[in-house]
């Protein structure tokens, strides 16, 4: 796929957040037993799960975003901001594992949560395409 609107770093970054957003936004909604099914397994391995969760699927985008993705106005400020909370959550569900636990037992309380979670992540994608196209 050829992007010409990726020039730089940041621009890049918007533009793989945008697409992987909003795919596992539509993910998270059209499949949200897939999603609870998913962390309640990872949930029943223990403290252990949150070095999977962390490291496969959270730690990496976080830490590209707050490397590379310094936008502090317009649009990109909810990317920014994403990346910073991610990375919060990383760091707390690594030192305090006990507490990353809660967030993993979340999948319990059913579809909905996965639902709400993904119109999230499209509201992050949307921003990052938004201040792409800027």
């Amino acid at each position: 796929m050829y992007a010409p609107f990726v020039s730089d770093a940041t621009s890049a970054i918007q533009f793989i957040m945008f697409l992987s957003c909003i795919l596992m936004g539509l993910s998270h909604i059209l499949q949200p037993r897939m999603w609870e099914e998913y962390f309640t397994r990872l949930h029943a391995k223990g403290e252990t799960a949150i070095i999977t969760r962390t490291f496969t699927l959270e730690l990496w985008p976080a830490l590209l975003i707050v490397t590379l993705h310094q936008v502090w106005s317009g649009p990109g400020i909810v990317l920014t901001l994403y990346g910073i909370a991610l990375t919060i959550k990383c760091t707390i569900s690594v030192l305090a594992p006990q507490i990353g636990m809660r967030s993993l037992k979340q999948a319990q309380r059913g579809g909905n949560t996965f639902i709400f979670a993904g119109l999230m992540l499209i509201v992050v994608g949307m921003c990052a395409g938004w201040a792409l196209s800027s």
